[in-house]
């Protein structure tokens, strides 16, 4: 070989090195304004740690709000390629995601916000019936969530079953919707940006969601007595999905960075997402806010009802939905969670990174990017 082609291949292989892998950047959309945890903790700080990451070679465009997608809309704002990446309820379109609805159904009998994000990623990411529901929609599932346990925001108070009677319960989904029929009160189903102005009006007695929402939706100048009757988390859907050809169209690399940003980002979000509960709460009284625990006779009925009903009301949806053997679906979910319970028994739950080192050692290292969603 020639002086002058040893020193062009030099030259090439400088050039080469000197030169940044090409930008990508990845548009996403999250209904909750800016400083909500889902959005703060979740969707603000990953763009966060993908940029810097990836030195800026990986950005993010997020839009916040209903600035660019209603809530609603945000799987089919996936699906017609307006954004890249969402968050989506999935209660909200039910008939699209049977499984997912399936396994909401159980979240009224879950007792634990982190456990239940991190069972669900793991079990979204390997069980083969919910890769393929995925697959059947053109999107790749990247990242759970799991709210606080919802509770109970009243006009007045209701921490017995005879209070409970007759009350306008504003409820998250059809189970709940069903114990409130069982112990006597009237379950109303109003999203929860309407909270505020159900119970302003009249329209509620109580909203039933997570306590952040007394500061963070103002619910505390209208619900004066809130109960902490535990009826769950949420967790329907996905806090990070990507339409599969957007996924498709990153490079390996950055499909690498996402992957690895998830274990700490949604564990460290799912706790913000508890704190902010806890701030609210200790603020409550400085707002007129009397905080009770429910009595045994309000507790045990919920405790009956999640015994003796909620397996089969969630085997009921999935086969209404169209499901796929939704009760081997639940038993393989039910395994999960009780995994995840068995992961985190000796772990403080103020150690975030020793959860996230196990979510990342258990779940997020073994995803291949290569292969995942294609």
């Amino acid at each position: 070989m020639t002086k002058t082609k040893i020193k062009a291949l030099l030259l090439a292989a400088a050039f080469c090195a000197a030169t940044p892998a090409a930008a990508e950047e990845i548009t996403a959309s999250v209904w909750f304004p800016e400083t909500h945890p889902l959005t703060r903790d979740g969707y603000m700080a990953l763009k966060k740690s993908v940029e810097e990451a990836s030195d800026g070679n990986l950005t993010m465009q997020v839009y916040t709000g209903t600035s660019l997608l209603p809530p609603v809309a945000h799987l089919s704002g996936l699906t017609d390629g307006i954004v890249q990446m969402t968050y989506h309820a999935g209660t909200y379109t039910p008939s699209d995601l049977p499984e997912d609805n399936t396994l909401a159904a159980l979240a009224i009998g879950l007792p634990d916000s982190m456990t239940a994000a991190l069972a669900v990623a793991d079990f979204y990411i390997n069980d083969p019936a919910m890769q393929e529901m995925f697959k059947r929609l053109g999107i790749v599932f990247l990242g759970s969530y799991a709210s606080p346990q919802y509770v109970m925001m009243c006009a007045d108070e209701v921490t017995t079953l005879d209070q409970v009677k007759g009350k306008k319960l504003r409820m998250p989904s059809p189970v709940h919707a069903a114990w409130a029929e069982s112990v006597g009160a009237v379950p109303v189903n109003v999203p929860s940006s309407e909270m505020f102005t159900g119970l302003e009006k009249g329209q509620l007695d109580c909203a039933i969601n997570a306590a952040n929402d007394l500061k963070s939706r103002s619910l505390w100048d209208v619900a004066k007595y809130t109960t902490l009757l535990e009826v769950g988390p949420y967790f329907a859907g996905w806090e990070y999905a990507m339409a599969q050809d957007a996924w498709a169209g990153l490079s390996p690399e950055s499909r690498q960075i996402l992957i690895d940003a998830m274990p700490g980002n949604i564990v460290a979000m799912t706790a913000a997402y508890l704190g902010t509960v806890d701030e609210a709460l200790a603020e409550a009284a400085d707002h007129g806010v009397t905080v009770s625990e429910p009595a045994a006779d309000l507790a045990g009925s919920l405790a009956d009802f999640v015994d003796a009903k909620v397996d089969a009301m969630a085997v009921e949806t999935g086969e209404k939905l169209g499901a796929k053997d939704p009760e081997a679906l639940i038993a393989r979910f039910k395994e999960t969670y009780a995994k995840w319970e068995d992961l985190l028994a000796d772990i403080p739950a103020d150690d975030l990174d020793a959860i996230a080192e196990v979510f990342r050692t258990e779940v997020y290292d073994k995803v291949d990017v290569t292969a995942y969603g294609q």
